[in-house]
């Protein structure tokens, strides 16, 4: 008897490694991969902007930081004596426009040469929903709660996004030749848009996708939306609000991700890390104990050992806390 389709994911044509700097942007479900690659100890980085949903917003971020195009004075507003940007997440907010122009730019700066060195670059769309000033028509990536009057909401289409990658393939091609590319459809529900029109939605996110793979040499998709709405389907793999997927259906769509991207030696060493890692997090009920302080010193050589054979791991924090036994 089968409860779930148990979708196989079939082996990327490239593996993931440790060294090799990954880069992520999109919608929330994005962070959660993040996660657990930052917590393997993998070179990941996330949101240069902040969580950013609908692909339009997401292909003018990567193109500013392609071109280097800094933000100026006119793109901060004020909300409640604080500054903020519409083209970045309420993450960062400052008391000054200057202060908030110079966190903005940093991670230009920064993500600009992640994007130079990026081994792979994973995308996740969120909505093809989007909202537009009404003044200047331009798509923002973040209201910032600003009342909806302000804005119109609009469904993009998947001819202006095929349209809208391909140029901007172009420009991370030319900076990066070697940059692999890897699209993949969050399954979190925005209810808030409507059943149906979330349906609408990602129906209009899949094919913009898939139109992608198709066009673009170095471009492939990952399943993510189809591995929870497909194949796990059910709603207690999802929060108490039925729109966000729970630890458990992030861990079984992880379980895939690994599957796919990762080699037999990338998984060993992954098992030997998450094993530091637990050991990290685990609290321990008398640190003056002597099985404490014992539990401290054997997972310090755990990370020496390690730290010799793969110098480029970055345990520094771990070593740290053990060597405080």
């Amino acid at each position: 008897m089968k409860f779930h389709l148990n979708i196989s994911v079939p082996p990327s044509a490239f593996t993931l490694q440790h060294q090799a700097p990954i880069l992520m942007i999109g919608s929330c479900f994005s962070e959660q991969i993040y996660h657990k690659l930052h917590d393997l100890k993998f070179n990941v980085h996330s949101n240069p902007f902040g969580i950013v949903f609908n692909p339009e917003s997401i292909a003018n971020q990567l193109t500013r930081i392609v071109n280097k195009h800094y933000f100026t004075r006119n793109e901060v507003i004020e909300k409640q004596q604080q500054y903020v940007c519409l083209d970045a997440h309420s993450q960062f907010t400052a008391s000054s426009p200057t202060l908030l122009l110079d966190q903005l730019n940093h991670q230009i700066v920064v993500w600009h040469q992640h994007l130079c060195k990026a081994h792979t670059l994973f995308i996740t769309f969120g909505s093809a929903f989007a909202y537009a000033k009404k003044d200047t028509q331009q798509v923002v990536a973040n209201c910032h709660k600003i009342p909806q009057s302000y804005f119109n909401k609009q469904l993009l289409t998947t001819s202006s996004l095929v349209a809208q990658f391909h140029t901007l393939y172009k420009l991370l091609l030319a900076l990066n030749p070697t940059l692999q590319i890897v699209l993949t459809v969050s399954p979190v529900k925005h209810l808030k848009d409507g059943v149906v029109e979330n349906n609408l939605s990602k129906s209009i996110l899949i094919q913009t996708s898939h139109q992608l793979v198709n066009d673009l040499a170095h471009c492939s998709y990952f399943p993510s939306y189809e591995l929870v709405t497909d194949d796990l389907r059910d709603y207690r793999f999802y929060e108490k609000d039925l729109a966000h997927p729970n630890a458990l259906a992030v861990d079984y769509v992880w379980q895939k991700f690994a599957e796919c991207y990762f080699n037999n030696h990338t998984t060993q060493l992954n098992q030997r890390l998450m094993q530091i890692h637990q050991a990290y997090l685990h609290k321990l009920f008398n640190e003056h104990s002597t099985e404490s302080i014992q539990f401290k010193k054997d997972n310090l050589q755990k990370c020496l050992a390690l730290k010799e054979e793969f110098p480029f791991l970055n345990l520094q924090s771990e070593i740290i806390y053990f060597k405080s036994a």
